[in-house]
């Protein structure tokens, strides 16, 4: 058994520059591509980081719960079904931190259906203050519905990577002292001179652990009921958008063709936590995913941190069913 993409949708541009409007209309969007209501969701997770006017509290997750009306009144709903709503903060790689969260609660019998929901905006709200070289993040969300099913198709375990070499390659902080009464509104973003080469030799350092550790499961039979050994050959590159060059300078180092990674298009700087998702729908539309086997999703931060995750599309062992 795994957890498995069921659906996913990206926000569309309305001009609002609300990571909370962003993530609610990406999570209606991606509910509606199910097939299901706001009522058929058990947990939602956010792991947007950067919001608006800087709230602190209460929860944006509980926020974004409201905005799309999930289990709002469930003492007086039919069924008294109660959701779950929470934050999960760690840069680009919250997305992948989220899909283990997710992982432990649809396995136990916890939940049914997790919605993980994204979104980064500037404090102000003003979309041209997005994607700039004070703040290089892009004012986006998306969101991705997440079950179980008890085929080969799925997420396998999620790796982490970190660096203790000293500094945090990306920091993004709020000067209390400098900032004054223009606090709601400012954030203060700082990448340090060799953190995209350092982003890439941790996430090759993640991928790595990945691909040892799934050929030794196929060794040992040990991934039996989740696919054979990995075919880089087969496998699309997702990653997070630390730079423009950034997926293909990584598939490079893995020794993967240029076209097997996929850079974000469309969107106003670094989609930031909601990269992975960005990347996954664009191929989907683009119907790129029928020529691979699995996607390695990778993702970089502060910290500096990696995770990566390989994806399972194929519904069977031999990969005989999509």
């Amino acid at each position: 058994m795994a957890t498995v993409i069921t659906s996913a949708a990206l926000a569309p541009t309305d001009g609002s520059g609300s990571s909370i409007g962003h993530a609610a209309a990406a999570g209606v969007l991606c509910l509606g591509h199910a097939g299901i209501t706001a009522a058929d969701v058990d947990v939602l997770i956010n792991v947007g980081v950067y919001r608006d006017s800087n709230i602190v509290e209460p929860s944006v997750a509980a926020l974004i719960q409201k905005r799309i009306g999930i289990h709002l009144d469930y003492l007086r709903s039919a069924d008294k079904r109660a959701a779950f709503s929470f934050d999960l903060m760690n840069g680009a790689c919250g997305l992948l931190n989220a899909v283990q969260a997710a992982d432990a609660l649809l396995s136990t019998g916890s939940a049914r259906r997790v919605l993980v929901v994204s979104s980064d905006t500037h404090p102000s709200m003003d979309p041209s203050r997005a994607g700039t070289d004070t703040f290089p993040y892009a004012s986006t969300g998306a969101a991705l519905l997440l079950e179980h099913t008890t085929d080969a198709r799925g997420f396998g375990r999620v790796h982490h990577r970190s660096s203790g070499l000293g500094g945090y390659g990306v920091n993004g902080y709020l000067p209390m002292g400098e900032v004054g009464s223009d606090g709601r509104n400012t954030a203060i973003v700082d990448r340090d001179d060799d953190a995209v080469e350092r982003l890439l030799g941790l996430a090759v350092d993640a991928v790595d652990v990945v691909l040892v550790r799934e050929s030794a499961a196929a060794a040992t039979g040990a991934n039996a009921g989740h696919g054979s050994g990995v075919e880089l050959d087969r496998v699309l590159l997702v990653t997070s958008q630390p730079s423009r060059e950034f997926p293909t300078q990584l598939a490079k180092r893995l020794g993967l063709a240029s076209d097997a990674v996929i850079t974000v298009e469309g969107v106003h700087g670094d989609p930031h936590t909601s990269a992975l998702v960005h990347g996954y729908r664009q191929a989907q539309l683009a119907g790129r995913l029928a020529a691979y086997d699995a996607i390695l999703f990778v993702a970089v931060g502060a910290g500096p941190t990696s995770a990566a995750s390989l994806y399972r599309l194929t519904g069977t062992a031999d990969g005989t069913a999509r």
